[in-house]
């Protein structure tokens, strides 16, 4: 048996491992390029016949978008799964769960594009599905406030003024 010090032991641990852990990589990508195909076809599937769009495929989209995001949250498809997957559940009447999401979304994507969209649709679903007008007006006045120059904040201004005012 050869006694190595525990530098050496270190370093040769690092070189042995650095295949496996590119296995790892090479897997992992290889289970987000599935995940990507999935989608693909269930999108398809969707798109294929909008107005029988079933409970049972919108619920396995919004599973897969869920699972791409969690397993492979650095690909750059991941806030716009998130934002789709959003729309399926304010589709399927859950709303809280869209508001959630689309918070979740614009405050952890910087980056995206459509963070001040993501912003107002958490005041629009609070207006329009729950009939939150205070809970709305609030999220409308953060929205020209962070977003000041978006489209977003044109919307809000819109929706401010059309907002009856609450006794």
């Amino acid at each position: 048996m050869i006694n190595l010090s525990p530098a050496i032991q270190v370093g040769l641990l690092l070189v042995l491992s650095s295949p496996l852990m590119r296995c790892t990589e090479d897997a992992s990508s290889d289970r987000c390029a599935d995940r990507l195909a999935a989608i693909a076809d269930m999108e398809e599937q969707m798109l294929a016949s909008p107005e029988t769009l079933n409970a049972s495929l919108r619920s396995d989209l919004m599973r897969a978008y869920a699972e791409f995001s969690n397993g492979c949250h650095d690909f750059e498809q991941t806030p716009e799964f998130l934002f789709r997957r959003a729309d399926l559940l304010r589709s399927a009447g859950q709303f809280q769960e869209a508001m959630t999401q689309l918070r979740d979304i614009h405050d952890h994507y910087k980056d995206f594009d459509k963070r001040p969209i993501c912003a107002f649709l958490v005041g629009f679903i609070a207006e329009v599905e729950l009939n939150d007008r205070e809970q709305a007006r609030k999220i409308y006045e953060q929205v020209i406030e962070l977003h000041p120059e978006s489209p977003a904040a044109i919307w809000a201004k819109q929706s401010i003024e059309n907002l009856p005012v609450v006794p």
